[in-house]
């Protein structure tokens, strides 16, 4: 009698949260291709006059721009490459158009620059130029909003050892340390007062720096800092030497954030900024620098807000046959295996629930892909099912009773699920690992409809079927769709 109490109170309560959180699938996302979005066409080139654009370039930054749209908050954008030269991004899905195009439109361009052989007006007041670079940086940090703060110190580290240069926020004059010279930019040359003209040398690009290179590491003083990592470390410790009593100025987009002093050769690959930085603004420019990292630089073609490639009409046609599909599936699931199928169309229907409440949860974006492989996972979650059900009459025809029939064919039929299933999901963690846009999109869907399956198909059913038996509500084999004239007596 608990048994069948229990039964009736789980299919009563999974089946209330069922229908009280249905009205919450109104807030699935639609991917660009049933709901519409945001397209940009780029066209590439070298970031250095006299390079090539290379495929492995390109698809880098193709990698480089999905990660600048996942921070943008939107989910699985479709990024392709065209040609040779040229990369397609497409945002499903955006609220926000006008931040699209102000982040997306014209991809950072991160530099670091030098004034060695720089000319400017007044070359011959070279020397001059020792200690008045400041107002340059501070005429640039208003006009340009850069993240770097008019009163505060900035240095490159090495092997332990920090140089600091202060600049005093009432005359914006820069002050070094005892006995350390500041080389600067002319205050007084017109020509100084653009940074890009005083730092006309491209020292490093964002190619030179490794994926995800900067990162926020932390003072004695609890003090937020951003490290700076590089590939070539011997590259970075020649311009360091050579540039050493100089400014390595930092550009992103051809604004000036920080220019650093190098008191010294930096062997070790890695430069690390300083400053009076918050912890937000200095997330601010470590998120710039990372997202500046592009390995080209990227000139819009056009950009465009695109309609529903399906449309309105093409969704509600794809979820009537859905409809329809999972109504012939749980017919046929009750006629040929009578009782243990209308529970497996239950189990049906609550991996369906369960599924599209994770999309809603993580916010995923659902494409026609992402449809593909949710059909995929609910057609393998029948299968499951059904290799436990044959299992099982096999077991009845065998002449064995209900429950050792039941408890026999699951054991059977559990080691050939979970082999099926545990393949799909490495072939899937392939494609995701691999792949860019839609087929990551299919991967995820697939991985998560699998592990859903498992869940509510094998374990879910079964513990249901095993509270139907052992609460002897099911005490015939024809209830299997097995009569008793199959059955032999052991």
């Amino acid at each position: 009698m608990k048994r069948i109490i229990s039964f009736v109170v789980v299919m009563l309560v999974v089946a209330g949260v069922i229908g009280a959180t249905t009205p919450l699938f109104k807030d699935v996302r639609l991917g660009l291709d049933l709901k519409g979005g945001f397209e940009i066409l780029y066209q590439a080139t070298p970031t250095t006059q006299g390079e090539q654009v290379t495929r492995e370039s390109l698809l880098q930054t193709a990698k480089s721009l999905e990660q600048r749209a996942n921070a943008l908050g939107t989910s699985e954008p479709e990024i392709t490459t065209e040609g040779t030269d040229r990369i397609r991004l497409k945002i499903a899905g955006v609220t926000d158009e006008a931040t699209v195009r102000q982040t997306m439109k014209e991809p950072a361009e991160l530099t670091f620059r030098s004034a060695d052989g720089c000319t400017t007006d007044s070359s011959a007041k070279k020397d001059e130029a020792t200690s008045k670079s400041t107002s340059s940086t501070k005429k640039s940090d208003a006009t340009s909003k850069s993240t770097s703060k008019d009163n505060n110190e900035v240095s490159t580290q090495s092997a332990g050892a920090t140089q600091e240069i202060n600049v005093d926020p009432t005359t914006g004059e820069a002050t070094t340390a005892p006995g350390d010279t500041y080389n600067g930019a002319a205050q007084q040359d017109p020509a100084a007062q653009d940074p890009l003209k005083v730092y006309c040398k491209v020292e490093l690009t964002g190619n030179d720096f490794t994926e995800n290179g900067a990162s926020i590491s932390y003072t004695q003083l609890n003090e937020p800092q951003i490290a700076i990592k590089l590939k070539d470390a011997s590259k970075f410790a020649e311009i360091t030497k050579r540039l050493t009593g100089q400014n390595l100025a930092i550009f992103l987009n051809d604004q000036l954030l920080s220019a650093p002093r190098v008191q010294g050769e930096l062997s070790d690959g890695t430069a690390v900024i300083t400053g009076t930085y918050t912890q937000e603004e200095a997330q601010q420019l470590k998120d710039q620098i990372n997202l500046g990292a592009l390995p080209l630089k990227l000139t819009e073609v056009y950009s465009q807000s695109v309609g529903a490639t399906l449309g309105q009409q093409s969704l509600k046609d794809t979820l009537l046959a859905g409809v329809i599909g999972s109504i012939l599936i749980l017919l046929f699931m009750a006629l040929v295996y009578r009782v243990p199928g209308l529970i497996a169309g239950f189990c049906i229907i609550v991996h369906t629930w369960l599924l599209v409440m994770i999309f809603i949860a993580g916010d995923f974006t659902l494409t026609l892909p992402g449809i593909a492989a949710f059909i995929l996972g609910v057609g393998m979650g029948v299968d499951a099912n059904i290799i436990t059900y044959e299992r099982i009459k096999d077991e009845l025809r065998s002449g064995k009773s209900l429950l050792s029939a039941f408890k026999a064919g699951g054991r059977n039929s559990f080691g050939t699920i979970m082999d099926a299933n545990i393949t799909t999901i490495i072939a899937g963690a392939v494609m995701f690992a691999l792949g860019t846009g839609a087929v990551k999109g299919f991967a995820l869907v697939l991985i998560l409809n699998i592990i859903v399956s498992i869940l509510t198909n094998v374990f879910f059913s079964r513990f249901l079927l095993s509270l139907l038996l052992k609460g002897k509500i099911i005490t015939k084999a024809k209830s299997f769709g097995v009569k008793e004239s199959e059955r032999s007596a052991l």
